[in-house]
């Protein structure tokens, strides 16, 4: 047994620099990286596959009232995906609901979802 392996990881995992850690085994082995703040709110972090930033928000209630505005302008929409986009930037931009459907890998979608909910369920 070698020293890296004799070494056990605990979790959440000391932060880094800007203060993001891995809350979990899981969420280490996804990228899916956390940062607390000290109001009670929370953002996760991760790379997607085409090397943009994500970071996911943990929503409010008043978010609630943007999600059902944006069902109401499309009713093909789910509610998770549309809450999902209220909750996340990509590079620094909200995109449209229809980004997360359409550009997305089925990968990175998954991912986001797994780092939205979370925060937010």
């Amino acid at each position: 047994m070698n020293e890296e392996e004799s070494v056990k990881k605990t979790y959440p995992s000391e932060p880094d620099s800007d203060g993001f850690f891995f809350a979990s085994p899981e969420e280490e082995e996804q990228g899916i990286k956390t940062r607390d703040y000290k109001n009670g709110s929370a953002v996760k972090q991760m790379t997607l596959s085409n090397g943009k930033i994500a970071l996911i928000r943990k929503l409010k209630g008043r978010d609630f009232v943007e999600t059902k505005k944006r069902i109401q302008n499309d009713n093909t929409l789910d509610f998770e995906t549309a809450n999902m986009s209220v909750a996340v930037s990509i590079d620094g931009k909200q995109e449209p609901v229809e980004f997360y459907l359409d550009d997305l890998w089925q990968g990175d979608y998954a991912k986001l979802m797994i780092a939205y909910s979370g925060l937010n369920f």
